[in-house]
């Protein structure tokens, strides 16, 4: 398992757009698209997954991507993330991943202000990066880092996504960027690790220190994702404070590989990271 070189079923995409009727686009989209990642799953039907793919950043079905396509060839962006991937899982002594490429959602402007135009999902052993051509090579080895990493620490926690808690989920993504700090380089961290600073987010975390046992992803978002989904939380607020508790970890726990860290519990992390005092 590893990459999938999907600009052939990309270019077949346009291709066959052409003579389909436009009410029939999403359609197509989700029959040539979609349903190859489905056929990864017992449990997701290739509709939920089209659905939840254009939610989180996959093109719209009426996007024009051929240049889109002819740019990613021209930068070998397939072998590109072979090489990334088959780097970083050796160094994490890291699990089989499938990874599937299809082009960003241009007209979303959080991905693309928010996000430099760049996003995935991850699963257990799937991921999916929605892209733009523009990207650097450092920017995309960074997007493929932090989701690889999700892979890897979803399987040490061995837990189904609706059990997980929400410490889970916040020390998931702030360990995602923290090994892109590692790995790629502080230049190519996400902009949301740098918006808020310590004294700014206290008053939050004593919000949410007695709710860190909860699951549910629905729950999560709110609290994760701020601002646009919840007016009670700065946007992106438990990924910039996921990030804080894994940071404070590290500074007591020095020379610890991410082969290791990945392998810790959530709350280990917290507790040994004497994180409320980093507020002080």
């Amino acid at each position: 398992m590893s990459v999938v070189q999907t600009n052939e079923l990309l270019k077949e995409f346009v291709r066959k757009r052409k003579e389909t009727p436009t009410k029939l686009y999403f359609q197509l989209q989700r029959e040539l698209l979609c349903d190859p990642v489905a056929d990864h799953f017992e449990e997701y039907h290739s509709i939920q997954l089209h659905k939840y793919f254009l939610d989180n950043g996959m093109f719209f079905p009426d996007a024009k991507i051929l240049e889109e396509i002819n740019g990613f060839e021209k930068k070998k962006i397939w072998k590109l993330l072979q090489i990334h991937y088959e780097r970083l899982k050796s160094d994490w002594q890291g699990e089989e991943a499938t990874i599937y490429l299809f082009p960003v959602e241009k007209r979303n402007e959080i991905i693309m202000k928010d996000l430099n135009g760049k996003t995935g999902i991850s699963f257990h052993n799937v991921i999916v990066l929605f892209l733009s051509k523009n990207l650097s090579v450092e920017q995309i080895d960074a997007l493929l880092t932090h989701e690889y990493n999700h892979v890897c620490r979803l399987s040490s926690l061995n837990k189904d996504f609706d059990q997980l808690t929400l410490l889970d989920s916040m020390v998931i993504e702030g360990m995602a960027e923290v090994a892109v700090e590692k790995t790629v380089g502080k230049s190519a961290l996400a902009p949301w690790v740098s918006l808020y600073n310590k004294k700014e987010l206290y008053p939050y975390w004593q919000r949410v220190k007695n709710l860190l046992n909860v699951k549910g992803k629905q729950n999560h978002d709110p609290i994760l994702l701020g601002g646009q989904t919840s007016r009670k939380y700065p946007k992106w607020f438990g990924y910039c404070i996921g990030y804080e508790i894994v940071k404070a970890y590290l500074a007591r726990n020095k020379g610890i590989r991410m082969s290791e860290l990945l392998k810790k519990d959530s709350k280990e992390i917290l507790s040994t990271s004497e994180f409320d005092h980093t507020f002080q």
